[in-house]
């Protein structure tokens, strides 16, 4: 997974795509002190005061985590004309987020979220908000601001925390708006009618909010399973995240549902993780990168979070370096998800490079494997390995084989200068590899003079060709084993 996070944070470095935020707009607010003594006047702490701040709260800083992991992003919703909203006002400038969309409500009040924390030790929290529907005139004025702000954008998000920015005449218009227009739209739902968030591409309850959603315990994998699949199909959606807290996130999607872990954590504070999940998840995406892969890269971020006291706007910067492969796994880079393998071919393509694929068991390295891999460099400029999975290697050459697991075989190819990128498959054929790579020249063995050969006629649509190249006489994996068993003299 190390790998999926290097490669996503260098496409957002490369892309920087421009997102636009709607959503509840909070102020956090922090006093920060030591506790020696018990209240003579109740029963309660006695704070020492030593710090004050204010940080950037709900859709605020979901804007605030995209324009620190490298979005240009644009914030809308509603504030009052009050102290807060000045401070808040000034904190968006500070953190290059546009707010321009923001509108002030007069007699509004502006939500802010007073904590009291002593030592590492939050206490006590007061909210000061006003969570009731705007009238229809600041209503039709959010629709119209919204519009022209989404309008060229990469990516919407909706951020709801049930304040009253994001009512359902608000939520479903914009959705409706940014989906004709072929926009991603995640929404980070509250309360238990997602209905207006009905055509959206994404959304990202956690376990609890999804569970009331639907009034059930989602306790199990199965109860999850559930979930998704009644949100996707419900709501129309093209994927369903139900984020778990230290167990990572549930990701539902038509190719399948999959649980991805969370990154191991050191964890001082829960807030405002859901809103690094959903602005990481949102800029992977806009950069073109496939669920899965942005998933991960999320849990990358929200692991970096957490480990942080308060609403921290994460430096991509900071992910990266978090989770870099380091020296010593360098050669680890070349081993591409299967998730990445098609954006990475694409920027191939437009780098001119000539893409030779081959495929193997690999087992048992020997030097007919090395001349096979030493023509193949001959061929092109970029040479792509399928490796088969162990489950792959046993299906196809008996129970005792593979004689080295997956991870050693591809760590010897990944070692070589001849090899510039390795992927792992199931099955007993790469022809779903060779589809998504679709190479400039297929190279295989001249052992398949006449014989089917998968994916041929799918590279040869296309222009490319085949190869089969001359082997190494009498050298293969098995009669290397054979001489260990001593059946060959």
């Amino acid at each position: 997974m190390l790998e999926l996070v290097e490669a996503v944070g260098s496409a957002i470095a490369k892309y920087r795509p421009r997102i636009i935020v709607h959503g509840d707009i909070m102020l956090d607010e922090y006093l920060g002190g030591e506790v020696e003594r018990i209240s003579p006047e109740a029963p309660i702490p006695v704070v020492a005061g030593n710090s004050h701040m204010f940080r950037l709260g709900g859709a605020a800083n979901v804007a605030a985590n995209l324009a620190s992991l490298g979005s240009r992003v644009e914030l809308a919703g509603i504030l009052g004309d009050d102290e807060a909203a000045t401070i808040l006002l000034g904190l968006l400038e500070q953190g290059a987020v546009g707010a321009s969309n923001v509108i002030k409500v007069d007699g509004r009040r502006t939500t802010r979220k007073l904590r009291v924390i002593a030592g590492a030790q939050q206490i006590v929290r007061v909210d000061f908000e006003d969570t009731s529907i705007p009238a229809k005139d600041v209503i039709s004025l959010q629709i119209e601001t919204s519009k022209k702000a989404i309008e060229g954008a990469a990516a919407l998000i909706i951020s709801d925390y049930n304040k009253g920015a994001c009512s359902d005449p608000v939520a479903r218009e914009l959705v409706k708006f940014a989906r004709a227009l072929g926009i991603p739209v995640l929404c980070d739902p509250k309360g238990r009618a997602f209905g207006k968030y009905a055509g959206s591409s994404i959304i990202t309850p956690n376990r609890r909010e999804a569970g009331e959603a639907l009034a059930m315990p989602l306790a199990d994998t199965n109860a999850l399973t559930f979930a998704a699949s009644e949100f996707r199909s419900t709501l129309g959606l093209e994927a369903c995240v139900i984020t778990l807290g230290a167990s990572g996130m549930f990701l539902s999607t038509s190719d399948g549902d999959r649980a991805i872990p969370a990154f191991s954590q050191d964890v001082a504070d829960v807030t405002g993780a859901g809103d690094c999940v959903i602005a990481a998840l949102a800029l992977a995406l806009a950069c073109g990168l496939p669920h899965y892969a942005s998933c991960v890269f999320a849990n990358a971020v929200a692991s970096t979070s957490v480990s942080k006291i308060g609403s921290v706007a994460v430096k991509l910067e900071d992910v990266t370096r978090k989770f870099a492969i380091g020296p010593a796994r360098r050669n680890g880079s070349k081993l591409i998800p299967r998730e990445l393998l098609r954006s990475k071919v694409d920027e191939l393509r437009q780098a001119g490079e000539t893409v030779v694929f081959t495929n193997g068991c690999f087992d048992v390295f020997h030097v007919g494997h090395l001349h096979s891999l030493q023509q193949c460099a001959e061929l092109g400029t970029f040479v792509i390995v399928g490796l088969n999975s162990d489950a792959s290697v046993k299906a196809l050459k008996g129970p005792e084989r593979p004689v080295n697991v997956v991870a050693d075989r591809a760590a010897v190819l990944m070692a070589m200068d001849l090899v510039d990128a390795v992927v792992v498959f199931d099955g007993d054929t790469p022809e779903e590899l060779i589809k998504i790579v679709r190479p400039d020249v297929l190279v295989k063995g001249a052992d398949y003079l006449g014989k089917e050969i998968a994916g041929r006629e799918f590279v040869e649509s296309y222009g490319g060709r085949l190869e089969l190249v001359p082997l190494k006489r009498n050298v293969s994996t098995t009669s290397v084993l054979d001489r260990l068993k001593g059946t060959v003299r």
